[in-house]
């Protein structure tokens, strides 16, 4: 009887374990020549809303989410530029989308560029670029 429980117990911690293991989703993207990955939280990708394109209006504007950024950043004087703005959909997960910002900055302590993904409720994720040695 003891060995029952004890595989019982070892299908629960399985199964925990591989619970855990899907609770963020990894972002991968290519934009403007380099590739970026941004890791999001399933729990942040189901509070924000879903867009069916042509049918449903945007929830989210490019002002919004670029206000999204300034807020996150607390420091918006450190924009130098925005470079580059794409909406783009959330693999295996239909009808969420999120924005993907390139913008330059003018701080001397940091990359050439900053990435960030914005989802449709304003939630900001910071990217990191992948270094081209990955590449």
């Amino acid at each position: 009887m003891n060995f029952y429980r004890l595989i019982a117990l070892v299908i629960v911690i399985s199964a925990t374990s591989a619970y855990a293991s899907q609770s963020n989703v990894d972002l991968y993207e290519r934009f403007d020549d380099i590739r970026v990955v941004a890791v999001i939280s399933i729990e942040d990708i189901n509070n924000s809303p879903m867009w069916n394109p042509g049918f449903d209006p945007l929830p989210l504007s490019v002002d919004g989410a670029i206000q999204s950024i300034q807020d996150f950043i607390k420091q918006p004087s450190l924009i130098d530029a925005i470079e580059t703005i794409e909406i783009r959909t959330i693999k295996n997960h239909p009808g969420h989308w999120h924005y993907l910002f390139k913008l330059s900055t003018n701080d001397s302590n940091s990359s050439e560029y900053k990435v960030y993904a914005v989802l449709m409720n304003g939630k900001v994720i910071p990217a990191f670029i992948e270094p081209e040695a990955i590449k």
